[in-house]
């Protein structure tokens, strides 16, 4: 019998806990034009956890989101122009990724994974993006986000 309650309690315990073992999916927006500029990803930041996913929404036509660079081991993505693509992210660390017909546009994303095991790793591919950034007011876009959000 002190078992059975012993077993209880704990179950009981766990369900009260709030703490969500499944996980969470957030949606980012391809936009042609938002309040953060023209060709953008809504947000441009986003902060997850391991085993959350993102979906990535084709608000706009014509948009993609493809991976420029992530941590060791991730699995890059692609969403090939579909209306709506969800990715799970497994492996912790910071991921650019960009629209591949609008990057010259500066139109890129900055996914963290839990920590920011890869920021000096991060920092120079975002120093290679903007060097193909032909928009010069959009030009430091994605190290401008990194230096305010990458902490």
């Amino acid at each position: 019998m002190i078992k059975t309650i012993k077993f209880y309690g704990i179950i009981f315990a766990f369900l009260l806990s709030g703490v969500s073992y499944a996980g969470e999916t957030h949606v980012v927006k391809m936009l042609n034009m938002s309040d953060q500029g023209s060709m953008v990803f809504e947000p441009a930041f986003i902060k997850i956890n391991a085993g959350d996913s993102i979906t990535f929404e084709m608000t706009d036509a014509g948009h993609n989101a493809i991976t420029v660079a992530g941590p060791a081991g991730s699995v890059p993505f692609n969403t090939q122009y579909k209306p709506s693509t969800t990715v799970k992210f497994d492996v912790n660390g910071l991921y650019l990724y960009m629209c591949s017909p609008h990057a010259m546009m500066a139109m890129a994303g900055i996914i963290q994974v839990s920590d920011t095991n890869n920021k000096a790793e991060m920092a120079k591919e975002i120093e290679k993006f903007e060097a193909t950034v032909m928009v010069p007011n959009v030009k430091t876009r994605m190290s401008d986000i990194f230096k305010a959000n990458v902490k």
